[in-house]
């Protein structure tokens, strides 16, 4: 066999071992890292943020973990009235839709999509308007005890204030029970 041609068999079997590794690795999508308050949580969650259609499109797919303290922030800068699906996402999440004033205002549980066809898994609609949506490991709202009307904040802190996300509301009863 001349050179060129085992040349070509070497960068074609390279190729096919590579491939599925740049995709798995995020298929050159990056996204930058922020800090989040949520709630009344004293610790902020790490977020990676989803701004640009190609981000929001990549998710968390093809992820196999995600830190217990860590999620993704999709970020749409206007109302949106869509679902997300699970199609290669390989960990079951939970995630939260915020209105404008960063209010949550639905919360589901999703379950990963087994299926290759992205036209079987399901769609997972808030129900409502929102304009962000964070996702985090499944139970993670539950635990930290995420309700309607808790909000999220960007911080730089390395602690959160209760006050800030739980609302004026939730801010007054905590107030008034000292």
């Amino acid at each position: 066999m001349d050179t060129g041609k085992r040349w070509l068999q070497g960068a074609v079997m390279g190729w096919a071992l590579i491939a599925p590794v740049a995709y798995a690795a995020g298929n050159g999508v990056t996204f930058e890292t922020a800090a989040v308050c949520l709630g009344g949580m004293s610790d902020p969650v790490t977020v990676e943020v989803a701004e640009t259609e190609q981000q929001r499109n990549r998710g968390l797919m093809e992820r196999t973990d995600l830190a217990a303290d860590a999620g993704m922030l999709f970020l749409f800068g206007r109302e949106m009235k869509v679902g997300f699906y699970m199609f290669r996402t390989r960990i079951p999440l939970d995630i939260a839709f915020f209105d404008d004033d960063k209010k949550v205002v639905a919360m589901k549980t999703m379950v990963p999509c087994v299926s290759q066809d992205p036209r079987r898994c399901a769609i997972y609609n808030p129900g409502v308007a929102f304009s962000s949506a964070l996702e985090v490991n499944a139970g993670f709202l539950k635990r930290h005890d995420i309700k309607k009307g808790d909000r999220y904040s960007m911080t730089s802190a390395a602690k959160c204030s209760a006050e800030r996300g739980r609302g004026q509301a939730a801010a007054r009863e905590s107030r008034a029970g000292d």
